[in-house]
Formats: structure tokens, sequence, C-alpha cells
């Protein structure tokens, strides 16, 4: 199916090619041309396949376009060929290599072109940085060198301030582990600084689960162990008077942080900077082992 495809097509282009002929001769003698290029092109397909036949519609390419210019020639008062009884040679091409002679010619008429090319580009007189790739420079490294400039100089006018590197010290678990001082220090890096301890009212306000108004030493952080037979009232006093944050936090000491002590929570946690920095360390907060502050 693909062979007779195959030759169908090359006897229709070769049918077209032949109105390039001159017309005196295409009617005296298309009909025959096109029958002999048939012709062989049915032995091609039956014994090299659709392979020998693309190489023998390139072949009879090559012969189309010899074989016009020399008809043209003729057509124009030169003298061709003829076999003796006056019926002009033609004929297909066989399948066949070029000569050695011919590879060599060709070889050399390819490499003049290409070095033409090359100079007419190098050297055309019109702007040539667009055939230009890399640096433009005789440095082998291609690194172009820096050319100094010698510039008076001046002071610089402005200044960036940058925060320190924060500190590699490990922060203490007791900011974790009390809930009104976790909350307390918003940015969790274990110091109440002043923003923190003035921002106080509305961190604890965010304990208060049941929304009375004020904080039960549950919501501080406080876990009762289940089980205990102490009272449970004397337990919630001494936990709230044992840590200083919250001792300071209730000033009245009646176990319980009110609404008002809530909203005087900044002057409260001032009260445990010993060394006034302005902010609250882990050992300014941290309970006294001895019991006294």
């Amino acid at each position: 199916m693909a062979r007779s495809l195959v030759t169908r097509w090359l006897c229709r282009v070769y049918r077209v090619l032949l109105r390039a002929y001159p017309a005196d001769f295409r009617r005296r003698y298309g009909a025959e041309m096109a029958q002999v290029f048939a012709d062989r092109c049915g032995e091609v397909a039956q014994t090299q396949g659709i392979g020998g036949l693309l190489r023998l519609g390139l072949d009879s390419g090559a012969d189309w376009l010899i074989s016009t210019i020399r008809e043209g020639m003729d057509s124009m008062g030169a003298t061709s060929q003829f076999a003796g009884n006056g019926v002009p040679v033609f004929g297909t091409v066989e399948s066949s290599g070029p000569s050695r002679s011919a590879l060599i010619h060709g070889g050399f008429l390819s490499l003049a072109f290409f070095s033409a090319l090359v100079f007419a580009i190098g050297h055309g007189g019109s702007p040539r940085h667009w055939v230009l790739v890399g640096s433009h420079h005789p440095s082998r490294s291609h690194l172009l060198p820096v050319q100094s400039t010698a510039t008076a100089s001046t002071e610089l006018t402005t200044e960036v301030q940058v925060r320190p590197f924060p500190d590699e010290r490990p922060i203490s678990p007791y900011f974790r582990l009390l809930a009104a001082l976790a909350a307390l220090d918003a940015n969790h890096d274990g110091i109440l600084s002043a923003s923190e301890i003035a921002n106080a009212p509305s961190a604890l306000m965010k304990l208060d689960k049941n929304g009375d108004g004020k904080l039960s030493p549950e919501e501080c952080g406080l876990r009762l162990p289940e089980g205990l037979n102490l009272d449970p009232q004397v337990l919630k006093l001494a936990f709230m008077r044992f840590h200083p944050v919250l001792a300071a936090l209730d000033g009245d000491h009646d176990g319980e942080i009110s609404w008002s002590e809530i909203r005087a929570a900044p002057q409260a946690l001032k009260t445990l900077d010993r060394n006034g920095d302005g902010q609250l360390t882990v050992d300014e907060v941290l309970p006294d082992p001895g019991g006294q502050r």
C-alpha cells in the first residue's frame, strides 16, 4: 500500500515538473518521458522498496534540473544531441553515488562559500554586536579589569541599626510551666520586656476562661492532684503566695486576681524589677527556695 502511494505521488510530481520543458519539446516527448519514469518507478518499487523510490526521486530531480536548462538553451538556438533517427536522447538516472571528483569539487565550493559568509558577517561595516558571544576582551580569563575612579571621600549620613543576635542561653522552663508567666511572655524569649509588662492586662485577660472578670489559681496554672486530703483553699492561697509574679499581682492576697488587680498589673510587676532595668529576667521571677526574696 505504501509503495503504490509513493509511486503515484512521484509520478504526479514528475508530470508537473515536465511543464518546465519548452512547450514544443513537451508536446513531442512529454508522454513518453512520463511513461518511462512510471515504468522505472514500478521496477524500483518491486526490488528496492520505498527507500529506492525516494533515491530515484532525488536522482530524477537532479536529471530534470540539468535537462530543463539544456533544452531551454536548445530552444533559444543551441544544438542538442540526437540519436541517429532524429529523436533526442533522454532517460532516467540509475541509483548510484556521485563521483569522487564531484565530491571534491563540491567540498571546495562549500568551504569557499562558508568562508566568504563568515568574512562578510565579521567585516560587513554594519554594527556587529549581534554576532559577539561572551566578553570581547583579549584576557585569557575573560575577567575584565576593574577601572578605579578617584573620588573624594565623603562621610556617610545614614545609620542602620539592627537588633543584636539573640542570646544563646537556654530559656527557663518556668516560663512555660506557669500559665500566667507564659501569657505575659508574649515572644517566648524568657524575659518580660517593658512592652510586655505594659501589655500585661490584655495578656492576663486571655486566661479568664469562664469570663468572670478575674483569675483563679487554676486559671493561673494551678493543677491539684486527685485524692489529695489537704484543704484546697489552703493550697490555692499557698500557690498564689509561692510564685512571685502571682504574689505581686494578687495585691490583697485573697487567692485570686481581681479585675482591678489585672488593670494594675504593670505597676505590680515593676515591683519585682530589682535591678531597675525595666524588664524581668528569670532570676527576678523564680520562687525563692528559702522562702525569702
